[in-house]
């Protein structure tokens, strides 16, 4: 049996240790009232389980605990999504412990599954939520206002979502857990860590693009007006610019549609690797749950074990498959991206062209050349600067389907009981 030590906090209360390898689960219906916990979370929470069943969740919700990050977390699991995030829990008798929770919808209500939290980022998070707190008090915010701060926060420090603070979280604990245990990191969680990375990378470049192809949008423009001085010579020069305009504006229509809004396929795909990875740790954890067993819990039956065995078996499969599947959308996005990359690359050298001609003509007299070389330099220097993202981003797609190749294939397999 998994027992917690304890030590004494500065703060009020005692503040218990969740043991290194502690995994403490519970299970609530749609109303979350508790319906099953293990044995580990009834120690830390104070509760034997016949006070628990049928009580709500938040019997052991801490008062010092934001609003505004239970606002966050319950609209992912009403939305049918996996939620993660640091929390503060209160005991019967007034201590507290801190842990990495891991929700997710189930048959018949919800499943979660917790384990220490010990990681820097749990640190810098605690101060967030202490800061967060004291101003829900101060400036009596709604819960809705709160989970707006708090992620306004969370992008100060670094996370463009929720969903990219929570793929860190567990992937930081996880591994925090792993060290105090002396075990070696998983592989699929680590090509997933690796994979969200490269998305991020992916992401940047498509944004740089972005910026690259509005600059280069403007010279067209120049091109005109230094042609419209020079009429009648510069009449070629004029047409060469609509040319390039046309042109350049079909590759920027292009480059929106997968880099703008919910069309942009890299953040499409993240979310998806994310989700991905979340899910396979949860159902890991769910599967040490399930190698271990509960034949020592005393206040369940035989029966009520055996169903409790297979209810965890079951959400832990259910988890593995959805990751599975998170992986492959991720697969079928990650070919449109490339598609799309290709796609731009190939106008890109069409347009290329264009240029070429613009510099041609823009020789043919010294008038002409004078005028014409600066603007005919920059294009030069963008569309260079464009060609080298281009093929920065075709580098990511290519190392992005490596690394989903690494995952074509059943990210956790539970025994069968």
């Amino acid at each position: 049996m998994q027992r917690a030590a304890t030590e004494i906090s500065p703060g009020s209360g005692r503040e218990l240790t969740v043991p290194a390898d502690g995994l403490i689960y519970s299970r609530t219906d749609p109303s979350s009232l508790m319906l099953s916990a293990n044995t580990l979370f009834r120690q830390l929470a104070g509760y034997d389980l016949p006070e628990l069943r049928g009580a709500p969740h938040n019997i052991i919700r801490h008062p010092d605990m934001p609003r505004g990050f239970f606002h966050q977390f319950w609209s992912l699991l009403k939305s049918g999504e996996p939620a993660v995030g640091y929390v503060k829990n209160r005991s019967k008798d007034g201590s507290y412990y801190w842990i990495l929770a891991c929700a997710i919808v189930c048959d018949g209500g919800y499943f979660s599954i917790r384990i220490r939290a010990s990681s820097p980022l749990f640190s810098a998070v605690r101060d967030e939520y202490a800061a967060l707190r004291r101003r829900e008090l101060a400036e009596e915010l709604t819960p809705a206002q709160s989970a707006e701060i708090l992620l306004a926060r969370l992008a100060e420090l670094g996370f463009d979502s929720y969903h990219s603070f929570m793929a860190q979280a567990i992937a930081d604990e996880i591994r925090a857990r792993n060290q105090a245990l002396g075990r070696l990191d998983d592989a699929d969680g680590d090509y997933l860590s690796k994979l969200v990375s490269l998305l991020v990378d992916a992401q940047k470049v498509q944004t740089r693009l972005v910026a690259q192809f509005q600059a280069l949008m403007l010279l067209p423009v120049n091109m005109r007006l230094i042609a419209a001085r020079l009429e009648p010579q510069g009449g070629p020069i004029s047409q060469i610019s609509m040319n390039y305009k046309t042109a350049s504006d079909e590759i920027a229509g292009r480059l929106s549609s997968f880099v703008s809004g919910e069309a942009n396929l890299s953040l499409r795909m993240a979310a998806g690797v994310r989700r991905s990875l979340v899910l396979t740790h949860c159902a890991r954890l769910q599967a040490e749950v399930v190698a271990r067993g509960n034949n020592e819990d005393e206040a369940l039956n035989e029966a009520e074990r055996r169903n409790e065995s297979r209810i965890l078996h079951d959400v832990a499969q259910s988890c593995g498959r959805q990751a599975q599947d998170a992986l492959i959308q991720a697969g079928r996005i990650a070919l449109d991206l490339t598609d799309a990359a290709n796609d731009v690359r190939r106008m890109v050298l069409g347009l290329d062209t264009i240029r070429i001609l613009g510099r041609v003509e823009s020789r043919r007299d010294l008038m002409s050349e004078s005028s014409m070389s600066a603007t005919i330099d920059q294009i030069d220097k963008v569309q260079g600067q464009i060609s080298v993202s281009l093929k920065e981003l075709n580098d990511l797609t290519s190392a992005i389907h490596a690394q989903l190749s690494m995952l074509q294939r059943p990210l956790v397999a539970v025994a069968a009981e």
